[in-house]
């Protein structure tokens, strides 16, 4: 009997280790079920191509703009029809100022494009204004405008400056004298009986037929008349006043007050400059005694006496 007792000890404690070995494996697998519920990663989103949000960007700057430029012309419209910002009065001063005045007012009539008024202080038609002035007048040279208000424009208009008086192609042939400036431009009649003795007559042809009026045409020899000019001053100087000047071709008929012609070649100043100083102190060239004096050779002086040639 004592010797069976100890193998029922050893049966009974088999089945405890057992037990502690399935819940050893219990745990394992309770953890690794553990590991396994967290899920799966949520997939990013998906983002859109950049050529395509810069052109919903530009699209939209085009919109906006758009509107704003719409907004902006609607305005401009508005103010360039308020009454209170055109122009319904001239004022000019000057050379026929009315006149002036009354064509002016008449440029600014109607409209730009038959959208804004030619009269809007912001749209003043200065070329047409003077163009339409200058027109009208060949003896007004300038035209100078400014707005004195909102609702008034000046105008000022400056003469032509007279520099001699063309008065027909030839001495022979004289007819009514006409103003003209520096460039030849005939821009004015000069008035019957008016007091001109002091300008310089010139005879010559002109750059186009004279027609009804020669106004607006030029004096073709109006090229030559600096080289001219001088030489008049050097006859002036030798106390002898010339009043009438003929070009023909290269060459020059200087008419003094008493009636002398001085005839010389143009271009050739200087020389017959030399022998007028020459000869002229021995003649006297202010009581019409001497009909012409002809510097046009070298060295000589050729001139002829009302009573005895020489």
């Amino acid at each position: 009997m004592n010797e069976v007792k100890p193998r029922a000890r050893a049966v009974a404690h088999v089945p405890k280790a057992r037990e502690q070995v399935s819940v050893a494996r219990v745990s394992a697998s309770s953890k690794k079920n553990v590991t396994i519920s967290r899920g799966t990663k949520a997939k990013p989103e998906k983002r859109a191509p950049l050529k395509k949000v810069r052109k919903e960007r530009k699209k939209a700057m085009l919109i906006f703009f758009g509107i704003l430029s719409a907004i902006l012309i609607l305005i401009g419209f508005y103010v360039v029809w308020l009454p209170t910002l055109r122009i319904n009065e001239v004022e000019a001063s000057g050379l026929h100022a009315e006149e002036v005045r009354g064509v002016a007012l008449r440029a600014t009539y109607g409209t730009h494009l038959f959208i804004i008024p030619r009269n809007s202080i912001f749209f003043i038609p200065e070329s047409d204004i003077r163009k339409a002035v200058l027109g009208a007048f060949p003896d007004i040279e300038a035209i100078s405008l400014s707005a004195s208000n909102l609702n008034t424009l000046t105008l000022t208009s400056t003469p032509r400056a007279l520099v001699f008086e063309w008065c027909g192609t030839s001495i022979e042939a004289a007819s009514i004298c006409y103003s003209a400036n520096a460039e030849g431009l005939v821009f004015a009649e000069v008035p019957q009986g008016a007091a001109t003795t002091s300008v310089l007559k010139v005879y010559g042809p002109l750059d186009r037929e004279i027609g009804d009026s020669p106004l607006r045409a030029r004096v073709s020899v109006a090229n030559r008349l600096p080289e001219v000019l001088r030489m008049i001053r050097a006859v002036e100087t030798l106390g002898s006043d010339v009043t009438a000047l003929a070009i023909r071709e290269d060459e020059a008929d200087l008419y003094l007050l008493s009636g002398t012609r001085v005839t010389y070649v143009i271009g050739r100043e200087e020389q017959a400059a030399g022998l007028a100083a020459s000869v002229f102190p021995q003649l006297n060239l202010n009581d019409g005694s001497v009909l012409y004096v002809d510097l046009r050779f070298d060295g000589k002086v050729y001139y002829r006496k009302s009573q005895s040639p020489e």
